[in-house]
């Protein structure tokens, strides 16, 4: 039973870097991300990063001032940081599909200029 549990206490960290292994994406194209999980878009100098997420809905029957669920997302263009919803963002990235907890699928796309 020891070595069982010495096993798996040995194995968690190869698992948890594992998941967290840069993807490599094409633009217009989905692909999936976990939270801290990079993906470095094809024939570019940009990656994303998921940095977390907002899992935030209104109880029912409530009346609520902010409710909401966001993806949020770190762009790195040439090894500085743009920020996505800016102009001078050349990229703008699609929510396809989330759990707003532990993984987004998203599509990148060049903006046009």
């Amino acid at each position: 039973m020891r070595r069982v549990l010495l096993a798996v206490l040995l194995l968690l960290p190869a698992a948890a870097s594992a998941a967290r292994k840069t993807v490599k994406a094409e633009l217009g194209k989905e692909f999936t991300l976990r939270k801290h999980q990079r993906a470095k878009l094809a024939d570019t100098d940009a990656s994303l990063l998921l940095t977390g997420f907002t899992n935030s809905p209104c109880p029912k029957g409530a009346r609520c001032i902010w409710s909401g669920l966001a993806v949020h997302l770190e762009l790195t263009v040439a090894g500085s940081t743009v920020a996505l919803e800016s102009a001078a963002s050349p990229y703008s990235v699609e929510t396809v599909k989330s759990d707003y907890t532990t993984f987004a699928t998203l599509r990148a796309s060049k903006r046009d200029p």
